[in-house]
């Protein structure tokens, strides 16, 4: 099981361990095998699971405790790769359909978490701001194709941006749709409510082998105990590598900060999600208990340990960050931690088939993991169901 993050994650401490899972002990059938459990299984099995379909979910770890501990869960319609970038890489009906479908997964993660019980979440505005003057033109053209398409944003000039947030930059886009969660508490609602839809999840189970069997699928665990499925969904996140083989897909470490509580409840302008335009990006958000979570520094992958050497250094480097960004606000730091995701070439996920094991995939990548997680659940859930859904060649793999 591959190393995914270390140090205190916010969310992991804050909730601690709310639920105890089941580990499988007997050979078992299902109709649909998620394995994963992370907030991407857990999305897609309660899709599955509210749809009627019968649903056995499998994690290695304890739920959740993965990259879902070590998000820091900025919710965004944006991806990594701006709206009129992607077009030009993509077409420009794939990008807008593409941003469309974060926005609307969004509002659905919200309607959730409303339905679901408290778990921090809740809608913000998104300010990217631009990290030099020559970003200025980016966030012009970024502003123009997303009014364009219906897209609710305002372009801030210099003035602008210090008089609302009351730092210096030269120009920050301002988007009215995002959102915050807990990603941690979420995930775990989640599977509550797979298990009240007569779903079974279980954890400490790891799935060593699988192949195509029959119609079907057959799952060995490590335990030496088979699972028969209809369907099997692979929500392994980062860990899916050794899986497939399609390339484009690169890992990296990013890394976070958790501040101590501060005495304000709004320390800038509506609590709103704070990122920049270079590359990699500083990203902050407020907590409901009153925290600033700060991250970035990102590094290319190439192993745990390399990692999390570099965990204080990049820690105190967060720190300052904040400080220049901030320096009347009294920042002092309190968790620590760092983690593993991934990124694509063109910016957007790989959801679907897998051509050389059979098996469905729901890959999100980047900073936009969750919500492309929710579409993805919808994508796997129409195909168990067997219902076409018109989305899912967006994201297929093998695509040019």
């Amino acid at each position: 099981m591959m190393d995914l993050r270390s140090g205190m994650p916010y969310h992991w401490i804050f909730n601690g361990l709310p639920v105890e899972y089941p580990q499988l002990d007997h050979d078992v059938k299902c109709s649909a095998l998620v394995v994963g459990g992370g907030i991407t299984g857990a999305l897609c099995a309660r899709a599955l699971a509210t749809a009627g379909v019968d649903v056995l979910v499998v994690e290695a770890g304890s739920i959740g405790t993965g990259s879902t501990s070590a998000s820091t869960a900025l919710l965004q319609y944006e991806l990594d790769t701006p709206l009129h970038l992607l077009a030009e890489e993509v077409g420009e009906e794939t990008a807008v359909r593409s941003y469309q479908l974060c926005a609307y997964a969004i509002d659905r993660i919200l309607a959730l978490a409303t339905e679901l019980g408290p778990c921090g979440a809740e809608p913000r505005v998104s300010l990217q701001y631009a990290s030099r003057r020559g970003d200025v033109d980016l966030l012009r053209k970024e502003n123009e194709m997303r009014m364009k398409h219906g897209f609710e944003t305002e372009l801030l000039d210099a003035p602008a941006v210090q008089r609302t947030f009351g730092f210096k930059k030269p120009a920050g886009l301002l988007s009215h749709k995002a959102a915050v969660i807990d990603p941690y508490r979420f995930t775990h609602l989640l599977f509550h409510d797979v298990v009240k839809n007569g779903g079974r999840v279980m954890d400490r189970t790891k799935v060593e082998s699988f192949k195509q069997h029959g119609s079907g699928f057959q799952a060995e665990t490590s335990e030496g105990h088979r699972i028969h499925a209809e369907h099997l969904v692979m929500a392994t996140g980062y860990e899916s590598q050794r899986y497939v083989d399609e390339p484009g897909i690169e890992l990296h470490s990013t890394y976070a900060l958790a501040s101590q509580r501060m005495p304000m409840s709004e320390p800038w302008f509506r609590n709103a999600l704070i990122w920049e335009t270079a590359t990699p990006y500083l990203y902050l958000r407020t907590t409901p208990d009153n925290r600033v979570l700060i991250g970035g520094l990102d590094e290319p992958f190439r192993n745990p340990k390399l990692r999390d050497k570099l965990l204080d250094r990049k820690a105190k480097k967060l720190e300052r960050a904040f400080h220049k960004l901030f320096p009347d606000l009294p920042f002092a730091p309190e968790y620590q931690w760092c983690g593993t995701f991934g990124g694509t070439k063109d910016g957007l996920p790989y959801i679907g088939r897998d051509p050389k094991t059979g098996a469905w995939f729901v890959l999100g990548m980047g900073g936009n993991g969750i919500t492309f997680s929710q579409v993805g659940a919808d994508i796997v859930r129409d195909h168990v169901l067997g219902r076409k859904n018109p989305d899912a060649e967006l994201f297929r793999f093998g695509r040019s």
